[in-house]
């Protein structure tokens, strides 16, 4: 068993982690949850817009828009404007974020679950307000943290975010989708 010293008894809301994806609501964030989403959310765009400028992301999103532009091309990449499909938008936008490694971290982590989260929210045609956005924000964050979290202490020797953070877009996926709780569990590998 993990260390889970930092871990609470606390109850929660929500039973597991299921019911978590589709029933969190904006109205259930702590203001201060919600003004750290803000903050969050501006750091990435911030990071964003500078990662546009160098070389890794100009890659990125030549490849993107020459080869990962989908049947539908349903998505916009960030800050560029050329459409590609959503897996490949969401692509260019987490190595354009990434490209200065300069967003949010967690040290429990050893990564940056904002990357992921704000891509797998920000592309495809999904009709939602700012409030259920940063509401799928702050869902991403807390189950690739806690994921990421899990993996870190059962295997430390293991460095690669993208194994925790694809399991935050499977969260975030699941709700836009609607999934039910079994498909959730079934999307996120429960």
């Amino acid at each position: 068993m993990p260390n889970d010293r930092g871990a609470t008894k606390a109850r929660t809301a929500f039973p597991d982690v299921a019911s978590f994806v589709r029933g969190i609501a904006f109205a259930d964030l702590p203001p201060d949850v919600a003004l750290q989403a803000t903050r969050c959310l501006l750091d990435l765009i911030g990071v964003a817009a500078a990662g546009t400028r160098t070389r890794a992301s100009g890659i990125a999103r030549s490849y993107t828009a020459s080869q990962l532009c989908g049947r539908d091309e349903a998505a916009r990449m960030l800050f560029d404007g050329r459409r590609a499909g959503i897996a490949g938008a969401a692509f260019a936008g987490a190595a354009t974020i990434d490209a200065i490694d300069g967003h949010d971290g967690h040290v429990l982590t050893k990564g940056h679950a904002g990357v992921a989260a704000l891509c797998d929210g920000v592309e495809g045609e999904h009709a939602f307000d700012g409030r259920e956005f940063l509401t799928c924000l702050v869902l991403g964050y807390e189950i690739a943290t806690r994921a990421g979290m899990a993996q870190h202490a059962t295997v430390p020797e293991y460095h690669c975010s993208g194994s925790w953070n694809s399991v935050g877009c499977a969260a975030v996926a699941a709700r836009f989708l609607s999934f039910d709780e079994a498909r959730i569990r079934e999307a996120l590998g429960i």
